[in-house]
C-alpha cells in the first residue's frame, strides 16, 4: 500500500509517485492512498477508471491545507489504512513523507505492519523554521526517531540527508538501511529527439522567442524559494546582454511574482509567465539556454532533491544553483553537465560563468551524463526494497 498527502494530480504526483507505481503494479496489486485538491477530484475521479485497469486500487480523499485540517486527515487516513491493511491483508505500506508515517506508526500499536519511511525533505524542521503553529512541528521532530526506528527500511533523497539521520538517530537506528533515491524524470518523455516539431515552432512563435536568450526558473514559488535572488541574476545577464527574457513557468503565484517583477524594473517584455501540463513541458523547456533555482537555507534544503533538476539535465538544460541544496556539490559539476554553483551572487561573476556556458557547445552531453536521474532507477532501487521486506 502507498500513502501519500501529496496529490497525484499535482505536478509532483505525475513526476515523482504515478510513474513508479505503474511499473510496480506490474508485479503486485498496489493499493494508493491519496489527498487530491478540491479543483482536481473530478479529474482524479475519471483518471481512477485508467489505473484501475493497471492493477491500482486507488482511494481517492480530499486534500486540505490547514495544519488543523491535516490533523483531520491525519485522523482519516488512520482509519482508512487500517481497513485496508485489515481487508486486504497488507503487510508493508509505503509512506510517503511525515504525516502518513505517523497514522502507520500509531497503527502499529493496533496491527503490527512494516512500512517504508520515505522521508523526502525534512517537512518538520521546515515547519519549526518558517511555519505557523510550531508546537504542532515540534511535537512531530519530537517522534521523528521513532518514526524511523520502528520504520522496516528508510528512503531519502540525498546523500547529506542520510549522514543526518545516521548522526542524529544512530542510537536509536542500529544499522537501519537507509536508501537514497533522488528525484528522477521520464527520460522519454524529457527528450528533445521525441518532440513534434510543428508544435514546438508554434510555442517558440507565439511566445515571441526570436533572437533571444532565455533563463528559466521553473516550479513552484513560496517561502522557500529565493525569488529575489533570481532576479539580481537576471538582471545582471540583462545589463550585458539586452537579449536575455526571464521565462517563468511555474503553478502558483503568478499575480504576486508579475508584481515582484515590475517591482524590480522588469517589464511585460522581458518575461513571460506560464503554467503547463506536465505532457508539454519538454516543449518549453527545449526553447531555454539555461535555468536558475535557488533556495532558504536550512533543513529543508539539506534534504531537497530538486524534480526540475532531473527534468533539466535530461533536456540538456545548464543551470546555476546553490552548494548549500542537497547533493549539489556533488551533483554539479562543469565537465559533466554544463552547470555551476554560484552561492554570493555577484554581477562580474554571474556574466564571467554564463558567458562561459553560452560559448561551450557542448551542451548536448549534459543528458548522457545525467542518466543516474532516469526514474527507472529509482524504480529497481524500490523494488529491491520492496522485494527484501516481503521476504
Amino acid at each position: 500500500m502507498y500513502l501519500t498527502h501529496d496529490g497525484i494530480l499535482d505536478h509532483i504526483g505525475q513526476s515523482q509517485i504515478l510513474p513508479y507505481l505503474k511499473e510496480y503494479s506490474k508485479k503486485t496489486k498496489v493499493y494508493l492512498v491519496s489527498f487530491e485538491k478540491s479543483t482536481n477530484i473530478e479529474l482524479a475521479e475519471k483518471l481512477n477508471k485508467y489505473i484501475k485497469h493497471q492493477n491500482i486500487h486507488w482511494v481517492i480523499l480530499k486534500y486540505h491545507k490547514s495544519i488543523f485540517m491535516k490533523i483531520i486527515d491525519v485522523i482519516k487516513l488512520f482509519f482508512i489504512s487500517l481497513y485496508l491493511t485489515q481487508k486486504y491483508d497488507i503487510n508493508l505500506v509505503h509512506c510517503r513523507s511525515y504525516l502518513p508515517t505517523i497514522v502507520i506508526y500509531y497503527l502499529n500499536f493496533f496491527k503490527k505492519i512494516k512500512y517504508i519511511f520515505d522521508i523526502r525533505d525534512f517537512w518538520a524542521d521546515e515547519g519549526i523554521e518558517i511555519k505557523k503553529y510550531k508546537f504542532i512541528y515540534r511535537y512531530i521532530k519530537k517522534i521523528e526517531g521513532k518514526l524511523l526506528r520502528d520504520s522496516s527500511h528508510i528512503v531519502c533523497l540525498t546523500e547529506k540527508g542520510k549522514k543526518y539521520i545516521f548522526n542524529k538517530y544512530k542510537n536509536l537506528l542500529n544499522n537501519k538501511n537507509i536508501t537514497v533515491i533522488p528525484c528522477g524524470t521520464n527520460f522519454d518523455l524529457f527528450n528533445k529527439n521525441n518532440l513534434k516539431k510543428n508544435l514546438r515552432d508554434k510555442i517558440y512563435r507565439d511566445l515571441n522567442f526570436r533572437g533571444k536568450k532565455i533563463l528559466l526558473y521553473y516550479g513552484s514559488l513560496g517561502d522557500n524559494y529565493l525569488i529575489d535572488k533570481m532576479i539580481y541574476f537576471y538582471k545582471s545577464l540583462k545589463s550585458n546582454d539586452n537579449k536575455w527574457i526571464f521565462f517563468f513557468i511555474i503553478n502558483n503565484d503568478i499575480e504576486i511574482l508579475k508584481r515582484k517583477l515590475k517591482h524590480n524594473g522588469i517589464y511585460n517584455k522581458d518575461f513571460r509567465i506560464i503554467n503547463s501540463p506536465r505532457n508539454h513541458l519538454p516543449y518549453y523547456l527545449s526553447l531555454v539556454d539555461l535555468s536558475i533555482f535557488y533556495y532558504r537555507e536550512g533543513m529543508r534544503s539539506l534534504g531537497c532533491s530538486p524534480t526540475k533538476l532531473a527534468d533539466l539535465f535530461a533536456m540538456n538544460i545548464p543551470v546555476v544553483t546553490s552548494r548549500l541544496l542537497g547533493d549539489m556539490d556533488k551533483i554539479i559539476n562543469y565537465d559533466k553537465n554544463k552547470s555551476f554553483l554560484i552561492d554570493r551572487v555577484s554581477r562580474s561573476k554571474i556574466i564571467q560563468k554564463v558567458n562561459q556556458i553560452d560559448f561551450d557547445k557542448s551542451c548536448n552531453k549534459i543528458r548522457k551524463n545525467s542518466s543516474y536521474f532516469d526514474y527507472k532507477n529509482g524504480v529497481k532501487k524500490y523494488i529491491n526494497i520492496y522485494n527484501e521486506l516481503a521476504k
